[in-house]
């Protein structure tokens, strides 16, 4: 069923949207979706449509999306780190998409900002530059001076984009789930997903507040790091489409002739902004995830500026663990730790991995066989383990995408800096400490503790779902179909979560015990063989217990 006939406010937009498609040669898709009975476009329309100019569909896909506006531009965008979805000849020309476009009038910025803070230009900044230096689709930026003198940007939504967005995302989700209802290929990548997930990115890259508060959880988390600096928000002059932060000047990243004039240590900068990132990502788990060479500055010598956190990603716990192993099981050569990982990730689902799925990953895991890690690049590695991927359909979820985007493209700026820099050796200290606070002895604890309770609240539901099963059976509404493969497939799960539970349990208990003997061998001054004795025990009981534990957790079905 066509989902948006009772939205007829946006037919007209509809109409547009059809007609930008069968002009750029894509009338079939128009026709597979069945826009053209419900926009009165007739079939004829769309087969004596226009012959495409001599460009392949790649290249004419980019021309609509800049043709069909700022939200298309920004889907291309999205899509265009996306290799798990699309081939690499699409992949390269949504690549070519720029998010720039003519400035708006500097009297209508002035307008919004006026109209805002309910004051004129004048009372608000000692001096406003209504020139922008810098337009994108969703806003532009320009130069002022606030009353005590200090230089800022302030960074003036659209007129009317955020509607004008809105209304694309709307029609976007419903061409959605049309086309997962109407084309196989749609339904396998569930596209309905993708869009709500650039959906969500989108909207909040419309809140500038938002944005402000991601700056300002940066500053914090980078405030005693000498090597980075993060321009301070003004929030008294801040707003959902008004954006004010510090001024900083200084030399683009990729300007690397203005660089070596400056006598900057290119080797050493490229491995700075690695390094960064790499806290970001794997000590905070809150990342800058547009990381171009236009939102990062050189001031003061050798100090990296960063701007524009309007994208950023996050990590939780779960994917952080499956990223660790998988890093871990690509530089081990484990075929099947990496299949784990995957399946812990989201990529693949459990115990749906077919034999020719694991000779692909045998197959790519060999080619990491004797090679040292200078000699990896991680766009050689993601590139080829989303090719793999895409030849089984399988898709990485939104975040894991995300962090992979990052990753590659940081890898690529640095590379431009400096071309012996490697991700791979960069990461493994990284890597190394998140594994060892993933395994100490608090955070076990916290997981066995958190195990338990989820058994805990489900040992509570058992009996209320037990009664309100045999009140069905005594109604006679229970239907019963068994089949002994999944009798065994469930015993084995209950005998699992059985094992994990007890050795969650003693864990617990060891854990117990030695924060018990450390607080009486201070309290009491208590030393000596015995204690001290207990105390080796208690903390090699922790860590055999955390270990086998996390097996435990690593393998459960």
């Amino acid at each position: 069923m066509w989902p948006l006939v009772r939205q007829a406010r946006y037919l007209g937009r509809y109409r547009e949207i059809a007609q930008v498609l069968v002009h750029h040669g894509f009338g079939y898709l128009v026709d597979q979706l069945g826009l053209s009975a419900l926009l009165s476009l007739p079939r004829r329309v769309i087969l004596r449509a226009p012959a495409p100019r001599p460009l392949g569909s790649a290249a004419r896909l980019r021309e609509a999306l800049i043709e069909l506006g700022p939200t298309f531009v920004k889907l291309g965008q999205a899509l265009s780190t996306r290799p798990d979805l699309l081939p690499t000849d699409v992949i390269s020309e949504l690549s070519k998409l720029q998010d720039t476009v003519p400035p708006f009038p500097g009297e209508q910025a002035v307008a919004l900002i006026e109209a805002t803070f309910q004051a004129p230009i004048e009372q608000i900044f000692t001096h406003f530059e209504r020139q922008p230096f810098a337009a994108a689709s969703l806003g532009q930026v320009h130069a002022a001076v606030l009353p005590d003198g200090t230089q800022v940007v302030v960074k003036v939504q659209r007129p009317d984009i955020a509607n004008r967005i809105q209304t694309d995302l709307a029609i976007l989700a419903d061409l959605a789930a049309l086309a997962q209802e109407r084309l196989p290929l749609a339904a396998q990548y569930n596209v309905c997903e993708i869009v709500w997930e650039f959906s969500a990115m989108l909207r909040a890259e419309l809140d500038y507040v938002r944005e402000a508060r991601n700056a300002e959880r940066f500053r914090q988390m980078f405030c005693g790091n000498p090597n980075i600096y993060i321009p301070r928000v003004y929030w008294e002059y801040t707003d959902t489409r008004i954006l004010t932060t510090e001024r900083i000047v200084g030399i683009k990243l990729n300007d690397a002739a203005g660089l070596r004039a400056a006598g900057v240590d290119l080797p050493r900068l490229a491995r700075a902004c690695l390094d960064i990132t790499l806290e970001e990502i794997f000590a905070h788990g809150f990342f800058h995830s547009d990381p171009h060479p236009g939102n990062f500055f050189v001031i003061n010598g050798d100090v990296l500026g960063v701007v524009d956190f309007g994208q950023v990603g996050t990590l939780d716990h779960a994917t952080m663990q499956g990223l660790l192993w998988m890093m871990g099981a690509l530089v081990n050569h484990d075929s099947q730790g990496l299949l784990r990982a995957l399946e812990r990730l989201g990529v693949i689902p459990r115990r749906s991995a077919t034999m020719a799925l694991r000779r692909d990953l045998e197959r790519f895991v060999e080619g990491f066989v004797d090679r040292p890690l200078g000699l990896i690049s991680a766009r050689e590695t993601f590139d080829g383990l989303t090719t793999l991927l895409r030849r089984h359909r399988l898709v990485i979820p939104g975040p894991l995408a995300t962090l992979l985007k990052t990753i590659v493209m940081m890898e690529g700026l640095g590379m431009q800096l400096d071309p012996g820099l490697n991700v791979f050796a960069a990461a493994r200290p990284y890597i190394q400490r998140a594994l060892r606070e993933q395994i100490n002895p608090t955070a076990l604890g916290a997981q066995a503790l958190a195990g338990g309770r989820e058994l805990g609240e489900l040992a509570f539901e058992i009996p209320m779902q037990l009664s309100q099963s045999l009140q069905h059976l005594n109604d006679g509404e229970l239907r019963l179909q068994t089949r002994e493969l999944e009798l065994r497939r469930v015993a084995s799960a209950l005998i699992g979560a059985a094992n994990r539970l007890a050795l969650a349990l003693v864990v617990s208990a060891f854990i117990v015990g030695v924060a018990a003997l450390v607080i009486a061998m201070r309290a009491f001054n208590w030393y000596g063989l015995l204690p001290w004795t207990l105390l080796f025990v208690g903390v090699g009981g922790v860590v055999t217990g955390g270990i086998m534990l996390t097996l435990a957790l690593l393998r459960r079905e």
